[in-house]
């Protein structure tokens, strides 16, 4: 899984989470034993296709404001993504995914909210639930290649969609679980999990800081530990790599103040949780400001 690594990708973060689109997240809906929102989410369906070479993402053209439960049926025989983000003011779609996908590691303002659904495997069909802002937006399957190689928008699988109506303040009904990604006067960069267990979780990833943040979530290798992890990072990516990458999972990209309802499938062990997205106003990854926590899962 590429997924949205904006600018200033160091050249190990594509093989840290290339491997995530073949173990997918599952993002939707909690137990019937959770407790509910009293807003019923607005269902999106998107479709992932293919005819050769040529890539595909069918959905609805709007969508009302408010709690979303936003569906990514992966018709294809690659594993597909759906990341969003709205859009202010007047932008050609091709050429701001081409912006926060390339190398000038700045994210413009006019990019906002971020969220979608992450890698899908062939076949299956996943399901994120979020609060969506009025606006215009696009959304895009980010899965590609190797570090060279831009997500799949580049083959046709790229579109826009519109969220109409008011804006909403409905919250998400709660989760066992939760994420939390916060950065505090643009340091202090980590993570903060509760719950989280062996097995299928049903969690509230969540931003609390004021930058962009994902989490990818990666098992250390027998033996490894989150020092030598650290050593491999900044030594961009030079000898054995620490973590065991057929079993990472991980999140779309959300903004400051998002926050959406995912599902994680974590096996017993010790984790690696990273964040690669850069401040928006470029720089250094926030891996590389620290933002990297290890998280026993029992």
């Amino acid at each position: 899984m590429r997924t949205w690594i904006a600018g200033r990708s160091i050249r190990v973060v594509t093989s840290l989470v290339a491997a995530t689109a073949v173990a997918g997240v599952a993002v939707g809906c909690g137990d019937d034993d959770d407790k509910e929102s009293s807003a019923k989410p607005a269902g999106f369906a998107i479709e992932a296709t293919a005819q050769g070479k040529k890539l595909a993402l069918s959905h609805p053209a709007s969508v009302s404001a408010g709690l979303v439960s936003m569906t990514l049926k992966n018709s294809d025989k690659r594993p597909r993504g759906a990341q969003i983000v709205r859009i202010v003011g007047d932008h050609n779609s091709k050429a701001v995914v081409s912006l926060i996908e390339g190398d000038s590691a700045k994210t413009p303002e006019y990019v906002q909210d971020g969220g979608g659904v992450a890698a899908v495997k062939p076949g299956e069909t996943k399901t994120v639930t979020q609060n969506l802002a009025p606006g215009k937006y696009i959304v895009w399957d980010d899965q590609g290649g190797d570090d060279d190689t831009p997500g799949n928008w580049s083959l046709g699988a790229l579109g826009e969609f519109t969220v109409t109506g008011e804006a909403s303040d409905d919250e998400l009904p709660s989760r066992p679980a939760t994420i939390t990604a916060t950065d505090k006067g643009d340091k202090d960069y980590g993570f903060a999990f509760k719950g989280l267990k062996a097995g299928t979780n049903q969690v509230l990833f969540e931003n609390t800081g004021k930058q962009l943040h994902h989490a990818l979530f990666f098992p250390l290798q027998k033996g490894a530990t989150l020092a030598d992890l650290r050593t491999f990072l900044k030594s961009d990516g030079k000898g054995e790599p620490p973590l065991d990458f057929a079993k990472g999972v991980g999140t779309t990209v959300i903004d400051g103040g998002v926050a959406q309802n995912v599902e994680l499938d974590l096996t017993a062990g010790n984790y690696a949780v990273l964040c690669f997205i850069p401040d928006r106003k470029g720089g250094k990854s926030h891996a590389d400001k620290g933002m990297v926590e290890e998280l026993v899962v029992k």
